[in-house]
């Protein structure tokens, strides 16, 4: 061979050699993720899929095609094999967790109201004043709250009235299984998922009985009418749709431990139908329902899951939800402010002349590793004695809250709040509230399974109430599956 055609035959070479490294790598780089566990989370390890040999006789340019042509079916082979790993996820999942904490109930017995003895402190309310009642009581009755439920420490024994006591400590400090929470979660199809929640919640019994109980909390079906998965449907036992501070209700949901003072209004799951919808780029939540009792928890005075009237009740929230990070490239911060209005026929009455109704304001800013949350609302029921249907005038109640992640694995938690609210029984019992609250808590996440939180509550009367010793400290290690 002479040099000038060794020298052609040398540049012909260079020429084709860079398009066949390239296209080599690819093929490395694509056969690698192929064997890659992280492609193959959920499969068995299997080898990577080997790209025939070429034969000798292919060179060139049609070499480097021949390449990138097989690159291209090992990329809808991974392709297809995702897709049935996808497919192939089952149907059923679950979710829960077990809730264990320690209380110190703080005074008062760890109950959080006291009988006007006399009508010492509200005399117009005692037999000679202008509106009588034979029992005043002051204070909250689930003003002494130890868990996420909302359970208070104690309810006391006053006359003239039967209650379950689930706690009934009689103020002694103790440990305490909160909670067992099981939550399924099944596919139905590409459309529909039901989901379920069922509370087991361990209790002291008495007299050969049993104190356990078990609480379900959620049973719907949700349908996803849109592609996007942006408006759905529900149907069943479903969640309020009344402010914002039932999605965090649950033990390894909320950041802290114990409700709001104005929980017990918001919360309480609701049977009926309910739509939700995001539109506008998610700039506007809309939520409706139509359920046959209100959003008051279950253990309150106003809650009945079956009706006993023929009238149903109307609910609705409407909210403006800013991408604040998107407008100021600040990472994924929302603003979101929101207005709920609940209206129906009081649960427990036999017909539909007395309404009870809520109205609210909520906002919540949401940041990378804090958030700022806050709650007004009022509302009103007029109660029917004649069928101890209890009456409520709750003027303006709420909260503000802050929920910081000071660390990857600690956290700080403040909240401030007041519930101003006249709760009666026709002139039986008048329970006259006027308490502030401000909490504080730590918590320590040690996994995303494992979270320990602790809170102190100090209650505080305001509006002529004498002060009531019943602060409280507790605590709640939460292991979540």
């Amino acid at each position: 061979m002479t040099s000038s055609s060794a020298s052609v035959r040398r540049g012909r070479d260079r020429r084709f050699a860079w398009p066949f490294r390239r296209t080599l790598g690819t093929v490395a780089v694509v056969a690698s993720l192929a064997a890659s566990p992280l492609a193959r989370a959920d499969e068995p390890d299997e080898p990577a899929p080997d790209l025939p040999a070429l034969p000798e006789s292919v060179d060139g340019q049609d070499r480097v095609d021949v390449l990138e042509k097989r690159v291209q079916e090992l990329s809808e082979r991974l392709r297809q094999s995702e897709e049935e790993r996808r497919t192939s996820t089952p149907p059923l999942s679950w979710e829960g967790y077990v809730d264990s904490g320690f209380f110190v109930p703080l005074g008062n017995g760890g109950v959080g109201f006291v009988r006007d003895v006399g009508n010492k402190q509200f005399p117009q309310y005692g037999p000679d004043g202008a509106t009588p009642y034979a029992w005043t009581f002051l204070g909250d009755i689930l003003g002494s709250p130890i868990n996420s439920r909302g359970e208070a420490a104690d309810l006391g024994d006053p006359p003239g009235i039967h209650r379950f006591d689930s706690v009934d400590s009689n103020g002694a400090p103790g440990f305490l299984v909160n909670e067992v929470n099981l939550r399924p979660r099944y596919s139905l199809s590409e459309s529909a998922i039901l989901r379920a929640s069922i509370n087991f919640v361990p209790r002291s019994g008495a007299n050969f009985s049993f104190g356990d109980f078990v609480d379900v909390d959620l049973a719907e079906m949700e349908y996803l009418v849109t592609d996007d998965g942006k408006t759905s449907v529900f149907a069943g036992k479903i969640l309020p749709v009344f402010g914002i501070e039932y999605k965090d209700r649950k033990s390894d949901q909320r950041f802290g431990i114990t409700p709001s003072l104005v929980s017990r209004y918001t919360t309480g799951p609701q049977l009926g139908l309910k739509v939700r919808s995001k539109l506008l780029s998610d700039w506007v939540v809309l939520a409706g329902s139509i359920t046959n009792n209100s959003s008051t928890t279950e253990s309150f005075h106003f809650y009945r899951e079956v009706d006993r009237n023929i009238g149903k009740t109307l609910n609705g929230r409407a909210a403006l939800s800013v991408p604040v990070g998107q407008l100021l490239h600040h990472g994924g911060d929302r603003l979101e402010v929101g207005l709920s209005g609940e209206w129906g026929p009081q649960d427990g009455a036999s017909d539909n002349a007395s309404d009870i109704w809520f109205l609210g304001a909520d906002l919540q800013y949401l940041s990378a590793n804090y958030a700022l949350k806050g709650q007004i609302m009022k509302g009103h029921a007029p109660g029917r004695a004649d069928e101890d249907v209890w009456g409520l005038d709750l003027r303006y109640s709420g909260y503000l809250e802050l929920d910081w992640q000071l660390l990857a694995r600690l956290g700080l938690i403040g909240r401030a709040e007041i519930r101003d609210a006249t709760v009666v029984l026709g002139t039986e019992r008048l329970y006259l509230t006027k308490q502030a609250r401000f909490t504080a808590g730590v918590r320590v996440v040690f996994n995303p399974h494992i979270v320990l939180k602790a809170e102190y509550l100090h209650n505080l009367e305001y509006g002529g109430i004498a002060q009531i010793d019943n602060d409280v400290a507790t605590s709640s290690l939460v292991l979540a599956f």
